[in-house]
């Protein structure tokens, strides 16, 4: 009786645990992170650049975001090449989220000539909005707000290993929080009360790794697998 209560109790707690993403951080690597600055006003928007010198023939440019309470715009992304006189990149393509939407990875509003992707599964994940939610008055913008972990928009462009690059971008958020923050710090770890809230930037050679560690479930059921084997042992011992 036991040992079948036991099994039911572990099965049980891990559909609970596999129900949604529980406070997963970002993807180490970022060129830029937020965390820890001034989030934008409702209302407002800040713009943000970062300089990078690339390693690679071909680099891939990520966007990580996650919005526990709210909803972050991304808006008006731009590329230069600082080496040549600060010149757009040419096969950056689709920077303000205006060329229309396909379907990658299970979402049907990712932007053209972009990748989505969302590890964790976390509600309210990206999608391509008009303006009415762009923080610029864009007439696009890339509208998230990733639940308890991040989802991720990335695109691959031609570089010249060892020249530097400018981004530029701006970010508009409506959550109400005041201080980008990689993870939920409030105690609430597995829904939108969290005050995770945060964007960073990657320039690398693929997508970035999203973290992905062992799922709660996987644990929780190889957790539950010792048990069974330690009452199987006991009960062998005792015979």
């Amino acid at each position: 009786m036991k040992f079948a209560l036991l099994t039911t109790s572990l099965l049980t707690m891990a559909a609970v645990l596999s129900a949604g993403p529980i406070n997963q951080g970002p993807p180490a690597g970022s060129i830029l992170d937020l965390g820890g600055t001034a989030i934008p006003a409702s209302g407002t928007v800040q713009q943000y650049t970062i300089n990078f010198t690339a390693t690679l023939a071909n680099t891939t440019l990520t966007f990580a975001i996650r919005e526990d309470p709210g909803f972050i715009s991304l808006e008006n992304t731009t590329l230069l090449d600082v080496t040549t006189g600060n010149t757009p990149v040419a096969s950056y393509l689709n920077g303000d989220f205006s060329g229309g939407t396909y379907t990658s990875n299970g979402n049907a509003s990712t932007p053209v000539d972009w990748v989505f992707s969302n590890v964790f599964g976390a509600s309210f994940s990206g999608v391509v909005d008009g303006s009415a939610n762009c923080a610029t008055g864009a007439a696009n913008c890339w509208y998230d707000g990733s639940v308890q972990a991040y989802d991720e928009i990335s695109q691959t462009f031609a570089t010249v290993v060892g020249q530097t690059y400018h981004l530029s971008f701006f970010v508009g958020d409506n959550g109400g929080l005041t201080t980008f923050s990689d993870l939920s710090t409030n105690g609430d770890t597995v829904d939108t009360g969290g005050n995770g809230d945060d964007v960073l930037v990657y320039a690398q050679g693929t997508i970035p790794n999203l973290n992905a560690p062992e799922p709660a479930t996987y644990g929780l059921v190889g957790l539950g697998l010792v048990g069974v084997g330690v009452i199987r042992a006991r009960r062998s011992r005792k015979a």
